[in-house]
């Protein structure tokens, strides 16, 4: 610790608390947990009191209701990223927030609590509400509201940390507070996309709560780095961007204050990293599609299904060149396996290799390539692409992989999501099981038109453009099984003896264990015009 110490940000601030917010209903929401409002915000220097009115993103706002609504007005860019925190003793309370075209977003219980957290990319310049209730509005009393920026969590210049620095500081009762109610002082790194940087933070008095904000506004913390251990806390974080990193250091309960050590280094080699996906990704595309076979019957719309995803990628503004669309006598082995190179090759560290596949699939029996004897194909134009096969060809991608397979027997190439770390899957059956049609979908198979309504933005369930691990999966099997509920899908199951037995088709999803969390964001929607990509 012989670095010069550098005065971590403090200043006027006034906190608004949360009653019963915790921060670990926090943490388990995913939610920043460090939203501050000015002195500013009123002459005071606390949370402005009202029932109604205009309030800029940063500021709080006291105000009580009694069995009815309170709306404040605020000004907001397109992209913008926008958190509020509705709070009270008295009642359930319910925020929502509304804007232009339609624009909603609205939250009820967060982190476990009766308190309310919207988060929102906002998408277009203009006039936004935010409108306080209670829930079913049967509740009156007191609350409290705050707003925050969190691309600009600091309302003045943190002092600047570099790579290979430490630093010492303390929390003390003069210090900003979080919205959760803990201390906390900031701290500014200039970091560079690609860059793999170990955060951390420790203290012999203190438990620690580490949080570093992207350029972006997410954010991403970390507890204890040792439970059981130790109290301190550590990230390490392959930066998705280029811009300015705010590190908080910050204390796990309310009230705790004492020295503690920050430190930012290189992420030593082989340590896994969380990798957030940034502005700048891309979706690397390899889709599939093959309905008009010449060497077995042909299919209803499997090729169209591989071009509406495609263009439901590129509608979203998010789809690399060198992507590859290959349907029917362009879908060979050949061909397959160079866009998988190509692709491969020219993947930066936060993009997205997704490969889609919809036509036929096949089980062969007698394997010696399998432990269970039996491999599945993608039944390409030309000839049968195999289970093993394509997990050898995808063996040495490095970044995150998402595999879609709308096909018979699918679920049996979840061997490649298993390989690696940062895979997922997405299977239209179990490795046994065969896979229908989905005529009155307008689509080849069921799981090509839930994955394409997806991709045109309904699996952003928080609305904030980033589509994670964990609402693709929600998304997929909510979509799938509200399809079904009445007229499940009954088609046959074929065992290790090729016998066929009555059996009913279900979605896999794979993400390799924690391999690919639930968190990780797949890809930033929005980056192009919002059009639809569906075709009669």
């Amino acid at each position: 610790m012989d670095e010069p110490f550098t005065r971590p940000i403090r200043g006027d601030f006034s906190m608004i608390r949360r009653a019963s917010f915790t921060t670990a209903a926090m943490l388990a929401a995913g939610a920043a947990l460090l939203a501050f409002v000015p002195a500013s915000a009123s002459q005071s220097g606390k949370p402005a009191t009202s029932n109604s009115g205009r309030i800029a993103i940063g500021d709080g706002v006291d105000g009580r209701i009694s069995r009815s609504n309170a709306t404040y007005t605020v000004q907001g860019r397109a992209g913008q990223r926008l958190r509020a925190a509705l709070s009270s003793d008295d009642f359930d309370t319910v925020l929502r927030l509304r804007g232009p075209g339609g624009f909603e977003v609205e939250n009820d219980d967060a982190g476990g609590s009766l308190n309310s957290l919207v988060d929102a990319v906002l998408p277009v310049d203009g006039a936004y509400s935010l409108t306080v209730s209670s829930f079913n509005n049967e509740g009156s009393g007191a609350f409290r509201l705050g707003t925050m920026d969190p691309a600009r969590p600091v309302g003045g210049i943190a002092p600047a940390i570099v790579l290979g620095q430490s630093l010492t500081g303390a929390l003390t009762r003069s210090d900003a507070t979080a919205l959760s109610g803990e201390y906390v002082d900031y701290y500014a790194f200039t970091g560079r996309r690609g860059q793999a940087v170990t955060f951390d933070l420790g203290s012999d008095s203190i438990d620690t709560l580490l949080s570093v904000y992207l350029p972006d506004g997410r954010v991403e913390s970390n507890d204890d780095l040792s439970a059981g251990e130790n109290t301190n806390s550590r990230l390490s974080i392959t930066l998705p961007a280029d811009g300015t990193y705010h590190v908080a250091a910050s204390s796990f309960g309310r009230g705790m204050t004492g020295p503690y050590a920050v430190r930012l280094s290189e992420t030593a080699a082989g340590v896994r990293t969380v990798r957030p996906a940034g502005g700048q990704a891309q979706v690397y595309a390899l889709t599939i599609g093959v309905a008009d076979y010449e060497r077995m019957s042909t299919l209803s719309r499997t090729d169209e299904d591989a071009t509406r995803i495609a263009a439901a990628l590129r509608n979203q503004g998010i789809l690399a060149e060198g992507s590859a669309n290959l349907v029917n006598a362009d879908a060979t082995r050949a061909n397959v396996r160079r866009a998988l190179d190509r692709m491969a090759a020219a993947m930066g560290p936060d993009d997205l290799l997704m490969v889609f596949y919809s036509g036929h699939g096949d089980k062969v029996e007698g394997m010696t390539t399998e432990r269970d004897g039996s491999a599945e194909t993608m039944e390409l134009f030309d000839a049968a692409l195999y289970d093993y096969e394509l997990a050898d060809w995808m063996a040495d991608i490095e970044g995150r992989v998402l595999l879609v397979m709308d096909s018979c027997f699918s679920g049996g190439f979840d061997q490649i999501v298993d390989a690696r770390d940062e895979r997922m899957g997405v299977f239209s059956s179990d490795a046994d099981t065969l896979s229908l049609v989905a005529t009155e979908n307008k689509a080849g198979g069921y799981i090509s038109a839930i994955f394409r309504a997806a991709l045109e933005g309904e699996a952003d369930l928080d609305r904030d453009a980033a589509l994670t691990a964990g609402e693709l999966s929600e998304f997929m099997r909510m979509r799938f099984y509200r399809t079904i509920l009445d007229n499940p899908l009954a088609t046959d199951a074929q065992d290790f003896r090729d016998a066929m037995t009555p059996g009913w088709q279900h979605i896999v999803i794979d993400r390799g264990g924690d391999g690919m969390a639930h968190g990780q964001v797949l890809m930033t929607l929005g980056g192009g015009p919002r059009q639809v990509a569906r075709a009669n």
